[in-house]
């Protein structure tokens, strides 16, 4: 069995979980019942039944829901929360091994680049959701808390 079945299988043992992180990334992400449902392609309906509890995420969901926010599919599972991915060494910025490197890695170093941002940005996600979870924020205050640093970086750049 691969791995992606097995987390399919830990999905589908725990619609609550994916319920809930459902709900997380439709207010984390400022998006609606209906703009989610278009963006996977499935009626608002369909998203709307799962979020009520009526009926279950299949696995297709769960699988276009991950993909139009850019995440694994283990994002999903609990296994995610209670296993944290061992850390990477960091680099010193203007470290010999960065500075030798020949032109040719360029490309590679924009593929890292892009990476580390998108895990950055997938651990900054696991650090809101467990916030939330634990009620040290509520999902409405993280999102006040955006809007407010987004409205005070516009002004200050203007």
């Amino acid at each position: 069995m691969s791995q992606e079945d097995k987390i399919i299988d830990e999905l589908t043992s725990e619609p609550e979980q994916v319920v809930r992180k459902i709900r997380f990334l439709i207010d984390a992400h400022h998006e609606t019942v209906p703009g989610l449902a278009k963006g996977v392609g499935v009626l608002p309906d369909t998203i709307q039944d799962v979020l009520d509890g009526q009926s279950l995420p299949s696995s297709a969901l769960v699988r276009r829901i991950a993909e139009r926010f850019s995440l694994p599919l283990d994002f999903f599972s609990s296994e995610a929360c209670r296993a944290p991915k061992p850390k990477r060494a960091v680099r010193k910025k203007g470290s010999a091994a960065s500075q030798a490197q020949p032109s040719t890695q360029a490309p590679r170093e924009n593929k890292s680049a892009v990476n580390e941002t998108q895990d950055e940005s997938h651990l900054q996600q696991a650090l809101i959701e467990l916030l939330i979870q634990k009620g040290v924020i509520s999902a409405d205050e993280w999102n006040a808390r955006v809007r407010l640093v987004a409205r005070r970086n516009s002004s200050s750049s203007s």
